[in-house]
């Protein structure tokens, strides 16, 4: 088993666990002549201990696939749930055992025994369940790593149950009170005051934990004030985004662009019609340009009622122009434009879309590809460029839901540019001819090789770049998410081309799930000549995980970084020509494509394993669960930047945080009368 697999085994024995003590600790406290209660008891209390017995014996197998939180397991978890599962198992297994063979009437000297030894055994077992319950509050609520004063107050609630048993259950030494009966006596009086005690507690938590997510409502990003140790002392002066431009040659090329945002119904090849946000067309306008050219671009937005911005997915452009509603910009609202200015510095394959309400409106149709060519570089015959996305059920390959053609001549060369403009993986299968990966997030693969049976991943957000010489028989794209889609590369005078794609094959059931992956970290390979170390400046963790949270005033069961919920996740704050070595711990059952924006990151490890290919340079890091990767990030692009899961429903209930530079402050809100919502 994976490690995924085996923390889905320990999420289902904690649920278990609780479960089970639960209703042995409720069956003993309830007791009546009945013997069958009494065996229901005991039944309930040995699968209890049976089944929190089976989550230490996970923990040798979690230490093994090295499972970056088998300490906190260890030096946390299992005490508080060991201590009292073993005096429960002390307490109670005897005292069942002995009513069970002896009956209701204790046969004993000593009448009050079997009253001490079941106010012995139901505070135990409460104490036990009180445990099981707070291990669940650990994985749910409080995290890995909890501080000093939240595992204090667990533990004060875990005293206040077992007194609130003992106070409601014996009003008196040597006398039960089962709770069937009408008179409970005066001790549950106190048993009231500190059940009302630890509920207020509970309310009075909840209600600040609503107030913190509503303080950032209409709150501008202050400037970091320095860090390794910083005194908090206000910045000078700050810099603020809107000054971070960049430089544009004067006699520089200018690729002149104007798109508008606009709600549409789109008729696709086959028939079906949906309502859309588009940037004109179904992906928006392909941007092009050469590198050394300026990129002027008119965003124009006609009805999109939520507000648009345009954001270069993966490309470093200066921070004024990376278009986040309230860090960089305000949203554009309707009847309103903005012009977007940069200087096109680096090739490869990118993509635009909205920074606002992203998760819908990239899902409903704001996004667009954006290439950047080498003039000095020979380009390939034929050069397509596939953006796969799901559009309300119907998967596109490019502008399509059925098949596509291109016409290329055998021998001839063929480039083509997959983009997952999804928020979740996709793969790719290429059928009919054997092809290299030649880029991946618009960097070179080193010496790529040719691969055959291989599916290609892309994480969210994901490009990779594919090469091949032109077979006699035609070449076919296919998608896992848009199976009546594909895009057929096909010589001239063929059966595929004269078809124009109409009605494409379908691939057989099952490949996309046995066909193996190709995996970048071992794919090409290594560079010969040594690359120039740059000492490391700042080491940051970033833990993803998912707890229940208020996200802007709302109660989610939301993602989460390092315990908080966006906007309340704490920034990451560097220097510029820092060095930071960032580590990326998933502790979610899902996969966590993290993108930090105006910077590519170089992958130093996954899981503990050195990449034996090419470099690998990437702007979106596709974190599989459990898993842990470490980056290695250059702060040479000053500005306040958004690192996000770009899985955007994510990144909408909470898992975005804010890469800061020292000295930089935005004018910009998020949410207050600019509506921004940065997602």
């Amino acid at each position: 088993m994976n490690t995924s697999q085996l923390l889905a085994v320990d999420l289902l024995l904690s649920v278990l666990s609780a479960g089970a003590w639960i209703g042995a600790a409720w069956m003993t406290a309830s007791l009546s002549d009945k013997s069958r209660r009494n065996d229901v008891a005991l039944l309930l209390l040995g699968i209890a201990v049976a089944v929190t017995v089976g989550r230490y014996a996970l923990l040798p197998a979690l230490v093994a696939g090295s499972w970056w939180f088998a300490s906190e397991r260890i030096t946390i978890n299992l005490p508080l749930t060991a201590i009292p599962a073993a005096w429960a198992a002390t307490a109670g297994v005897p005292f069942l055992l002995r009513r069970r063979n002896t009956g209701p009437k204790p046969r004993t000297s000593d009448p009050g025994r079997s009253s001490r030894s079941r106010e012995w055994a139901v505070p135990a077992m409460v104490a036990a369940a009180a445990s099981a319950i707070a291990s669940l509050a650990l994985t749910f609520i409080l995290g890995p790593f909890p501080s000093l004063w939240s595992l204090v107050v667990v533990l004060l609630m875990m005293a206040a149950s077992v007194g609130i048993a003992r106070l409601a259950l014996f009003p008196r030494t040597g006398q039960v009170t089962p709770p069937s009966a009408s008179r409970v006596g005066r001790r549950p009086t106190a048993a009231a005051a500190v059940a009302g005690l630890m509920i207020c507690t509970a309310l009075g938590s909840g209600v600040f934990a609503w107030l913190g997510s509503r303080s950032a409502d209409g709150a501008t990003i202050t400037a970091a004030v320095g860090h390794h140790g910083s005194n908090g002392t206000p910045v000078k002066d700050p810099t603020p985004v809107t000054s971070l431009v960049g430089n544009v040659s004067a006699d520089a090329v200018v690729r002149r662009y104007e798109l508008t945002a606009r709600v549409e119904q789109v008729t696709l090849p086959s028939g079906q019609t949906r309502e859309a946000w588009t940037y004109g067309s179904l992906p928006g306008p392909a941007l092009e340009a050469n590198v050394g050219e300026v990129m002027e671009v008119v965003l124009n937005n006609r009805d999109v009622a939520a507000g648009v911005t345009l954001h270069w997915h993966g490309y470093d452009v200066p921070n004024a122009m990376d278009g986040v509603a309230g860090a960089t910009q305000d949203a554009v609202m309707p009847g309103k434009s903005m012009t977007y200015r940069f200087t096109a510095a680096q090739t490869g394959t990118y993509w635009y879309h909205t920074h606002q309400d992203s998760a819908e409106g990239v899902r409903k149709g704001l996004y667009g590809t954006f290439v950047v060519h080498q003039p000095t570089s020979a380009r390939a015959d034929t050069d397509i460029v596939v953006a796969g996305h799901d559009l309300s059920g119907l998967g596109l390959l490019g502008s399509s839901d059925r098949g596509s053609v291109h016409i290329a001549t055998p021998g001839s060369t063929v480039r083509v540019r997959l983009i997952n403009t999804d928020s979740v993986q996709q793969r790719y299968l290429i059928q009919g001819t054997a092809f290299k990966a030649v880029a991946v997030d618009g960097t070179d693969v080193n010496r790529p090789q040719e691969v055959t049976g291989k599916l290609l991943r892309l994480g969210a957000g994901g490009r990779v770049d594919l090469a091949f010489t032109m077979p006699a028989s035609p070449v076919t794209v296919r998608l896992d998410a848009a199976a009546r889609a594909a895009v057929v590369i096909a010589p001239p005078g063929s059966a595929a081309a004269d078809s124009g794609g109409a009605n494409p094959e379908t691939v057989p059931a099952g490949v996309f799930t046995s066909t193996p992956v190709l995996d970048l970290l071992e794919y090409g390979k290594p560079l010969d000549d040594s690359e120039p170390v740059r000492p490391i400046t700042r080491e940051e963790v970033m833990v993803l995980d998912r707890q229940f949270r208020f996200v802007d005033g709302i109660p989610r069961y939301a993602f989460t970084v390092n315990g908080a919920a966006y906007p309340l996740v704490p920034s990451m704050e560097v220097a510029e020509g820092d060095t930071v070595k960032v580590t990326v711990v998933n502790r979610t059952s899902e996969p966590h494509p993290m993108h930090p924006h105006g910077h590519h990151v170089k992958i130093l490890s996954r899981n503990g394993v050195v990449p034996s290919g090419s470099p690998l340079i990437l702007d979106t890091v596709d974190v599989m669960p459990g898993e842990v990767w470490e980056l290695l990030l250059h702060a040479d692009n000053p500005g306040i930047w958004m690192d996000h899961c770009h899985n955007l429903d994510h990144a909408a209930e909470g898992m975005m945080m804010l890469l800061k530079y020292q000295g930089v402050s935005s004018p910009f809100v998020h949410g207050g009368h600019s509506h921004n919502r940065p997602e």
